[in-house]
C-alpha cells in the first residue's frame, strides 16, 4: 500500500508536464492558425488601389506604417511577423508600387522583395464634379503627393499661369478641368495642376469667348453655375450608355434654364448641391437644418450665385452654362436613379416629390 502511494505520486508532476506541454501544442497550433489565417486574409474584399513610396532606408516597421496609411494592410504586426519569418526585411526595395487592398501580406512582400514598382509613365484620370480637397485625396491615394492635403497646399501658393484672374481668386476651384492626364512618374503635383489649367483655357474657345461676350455673359459666373449644374446631374450607376450620356446633356441644359428662370424673378436657387458643398455630406435631399445653415454658399438662404464654384465641371456643363434652353419650369428634383424630373408650379413639384421621392 505504501510502495503505491509512492508510485503515484512520482506520476502526477509528468502528468501534468504532459498537460501544459498539449495545452502548449494546441495553444501554438491556434495561433498558428490565426497567423495564416489572417496573413493570409487582405484588407478589403473590394478592389482599392494605392500608389505607396517605399524610400529607401525604411525599416520594416516604417514600411508596414505606410501600408496601413494607405489602407492596403490592417494589421501592421502580421506584416513584420511574415517579413522576419521569411528573413525578407534587406529584401524589400525602394520605389514607388502600385498595391491594392485586396490583396494579402505574402503577395505585397512578393511585389516589394521582387521591386515591382510603378511604370515610367502613369495615368490619371479626374473625373467631373471634383473638389480641390477631394482630388487632393485622390492624388495622395495614386502617390502623386506625399499627403491628402498637400495639393490644396500646393494651389495656396498661387504661382500658376493662367490667363483668367477670377481662376487664382477661386483659389483654382472650377478651372482644374477634369480630364485623364500621363504624367512622368516622377511628376509633381504642381505639373499636373499646371496641365490641367492649359487644358482648361483650351477647353474655353473662341467660339465660346465670342458668344459669351455677345451675350452679355461673363466666364467667371457662367463656371459658378457650372460646377452646380455639374453636381445636380447623373445617374448612379458605372457604365453609362450613350443614351444616358445624351439625356445628361439635355437636363443639364434644361437644369441651367431653371436657374436662368430663378435668377430672372429673385428667386433663390435652392441648389441641394450647394448645401452638400456646405456640409461636406452627399445627400440626395438634404435636411431641413442643412438647408438653414449660414454660409455665403447656401443658395437656399441667398439669391444668386454662390461667391465661388462649388467643384471642377466638365465641358458638359460648362457648355450648358454657356448655351442653356429656354424652359418655363421652376422646379425640378432627381429620382433614385439620377434622372431629373422637372415642372414649372410648386404644386407640380409636389406631387412630383411624392411620386418620386417620399416613397423611398
Amino acid at each position: 500500500m505504501h510502495g503505491l502511494e509512492i508510485s503515484e505520486s512520482n506520476k502526477n508532476p509528468r502528468s501534468i508536464i504532459r498537460l501544459i506541454l498539449a495545452l502548449g501544442l494546441v495553444a501554438i497550433l491556434v495561433m498558428v492558425i490565426y497567423y495564416l489565417t489572417k496573413v493570409n486574409k487582405p484588407a478589403s474584399s473590394e478592389s482599392r488601389e494605392s500608389i505607396v513610396m517605399v524610400e529607401k532606408g525604411m525599416l520594416t516597421r516604417q514600411v508596414a506604417d505606410k501600408l496601413v496609411e494607405h489602407k492596403i494592410i490592417q494589421n501592421p504586426t502580421l506584416f513584420i511577423i511574415y517579413v522576419r519569418l521569411h528573413s525578407a526585411e534587406a529584401l524589400l526595395q525602394a520605389g514607388e508600387y502600385v498595391l491594392n487592398a485586396n490583396m494579402a501580406i505574402p503577395e505585397i512582400v512578393d511585389i516589394l522583395t521582387n521591386g515591382k514598382v510603378v511604370p515610367r509613365d502613369r495615368t490619371i484620370t479626374i473625373v467631373e464634379g471634383l473638389t480641390n480637397k477631394q482630388i487632393g485625396k485622390y492624388l495622395f491615394d495614386r502617390g502623386v503627393t506625399k499627403s491628402s492635403s498637400e495639393f490644396e497646399e500646393i494651389l495656396a501658393q498661387n504661382n500658376f499661369v493662367t490667363s483668367f484672374d477670377f481662376c487664382r481668386q477661386f483659389k483654382y476651384l472650377g478651372c482644374l478641368f477634369p480630364d485623364t492626364y500621363k504624367l512622368a512618374n516622377d511628376a509633381s503635383a504642381s505639373e499636373l495642376i499646371q496641365k490641367m489649367l492649359t487644358n482648361f483655357e483650351s477647353k474655353i474657345t473662341d467660339q465660346m469667348r465670342g458668344d459669351i461676350e455677345a451675350n452679355k455673359q461673363n466666364l467667371e459666373d457662367l463656371i459658378i453655375l457650372a460646377s452646380i449644374v455639374e453636381k445636380e446631374v447623373g445617374r448612379n450607376k458605372e457604365n453609362l450608355t450613350l443614351d444616358d450620356l445624351e439625356a445628361m446633356q439635355t437636363e443639364r441644359e434644361i437644369v441651367v434654364g431653371v436657374f436662368h428662370n430663378r435668377l430672372k424673378i429673385g428667386m433663390a436657387l435652392e441648389s441641394d448641391a450647394t448645401v452638400n458643398f456646405v456640409t461636406g455630406k452627399a445627400d440626395r435631399q438634404p435636411l431641413i437644418s442643412d438647408t438653414q445653415v449660414e454660409s455665403p454658399y447656401n443658395t437656399y438662404k441667398n439669391q444668386g450665385l454662390p461667391p465661388g464654384p462649388i467643384s471642377n465641371p466638365g465641358i458638359g456643363s460648362i457648355r450648358a452654362a454657356i448655351y442653356p434652353v429656354k424652359t418655363e419650369y421652376l422646379f425640378f428634383l432627381n429620382k433614385i436613379d439620377g434622372e431629373a424630373i422637372f415642372s414649372k408650379t410648386y404644386a407640380e413639384h409636389l406631387a412630383n416629390k411624392a411620386k418620386y421621392l417620399d416613397n423611398d
